[in-house]
């Protein structure tokens, strides 16, 4: 099942495009996790999907319908999106953080009422910041601000999170205790979960679904093993990867690299391609 997608999608700042002609598709109640090199379009993508910016051609379909044409509380009640860089929330207990989940509920003052409190407190209870109710973001470490601000999109009640890069600055732990908890929102409440990685064995160990881009263009779609292999990472990121199995999940992991680069790089691609041709003639 798709609810959402897009089709022949262009974005750009200044006249310059960042996507160009995309059109793809984020299965429901999955892990989507896009990869890509820098300034490849992977942040302008969520936020173009999510409709933080405009795009400038093409569609975005939600539920049947253009996202640019969806009232925004309405919206945001469908999905929500936690940036790269979250907003400051200094002085904010968590709590507070996130209740401001609940907006597009509200209505006249903007008062919590007895269904909110409930929500606020379910997802507290859900990314396991519960006990930080009270206790001010500031002092929260890495993992548990992030997993805060993950609290206060639960909050939202929405069906789809779009997360960019939620476990950059955090050390190795607490990158792990935030993807097992997007993973376990994913299992247990059916979210659909689209999240910017930049470590691809992560992404290979926590993906249902993987896309690919390079240079503001789908390379390829797929699972683990589609999309983490050599020829794949050798067209999006240059480089020439030994790839095994992880003895504990079983998903495509990288062992080593090396970057291609001049008279090596168009040497391993030939050899490549030699030994992908010998294999389909054995």
């Amino acid at each position: 099942m798709v609810r959402l997608y897009t089709e022949h999608l262009q974005v750009g700042y200044g006249g310059q495009a960042i996507v160009k002609d995309m059109t793809l598709e984020i299965p429901d109640k999955k892990v989507t996790i896009i990869i890509g090199p820098n300034g490849c379009g992977k942040s302008t993508l969520l936020k173009a999907m999510s409709r933080i910016i405009s795009h400038q051609s093409g569609s975005i379909i939600l539920d049947g319908a253009s996202i640019s044409k969806e009232d925004t509380k309405s919206l945001a009640r469908k999905l929500a999106i936690l940036p790269q860089t979250p907003e400051s929330a200094s002085g904010l207990t968590v709590g507070e953080l996130v209740s401001y989940g609940r907006f597009p509920y509200q209505k006249g003052f903007g008062r919590l009422t007895k269904k909110d409190i409930e929500v606020i407190d379910w997802a507290l209870e859900a990314t396991g910041t519960k006990e930080f109710k009270y206790h001010s973001v500031d002092a929260l470490s890495g993992g548990q601000r992030q997993r805060a601000w993950i609290a206060m999109a639960l909050a939202q009640e929405t069906d789809m999170i779009f997360l960019d890069e939620p476990t950059t600055y955090l050390d190795m732990s607490h990158q792990l205790e935030v993807l097992e908890l997007l993973q376990d929102l994913n299992r247990k409440q059916g979210s659909t979960i689209v999240m910017v990685l930049h470590d691809l064995n992560q992404a290979a160990r926590f993906a249902d679904h993987m896309i690919a881009l390079k240079d503001g263009r789908v390379v390829t779609t797929g699972d683990g093993e589609e999309v983490i292999s050599r020829r794949v990472l050798k067209e999006v990121f240059r480089i020439d990867a030994e790839i095994g199995k992880d003895p504990r999940t079983g998903k495509p992991m990288l062992y080593t690299y090396n970057l291609l680069k001049g008279e090596d790089r168009n040497e391993k691609e030939n050899h490549a391609d030699n030994f992908a041709y010998a294999g389909t003639c054995s």
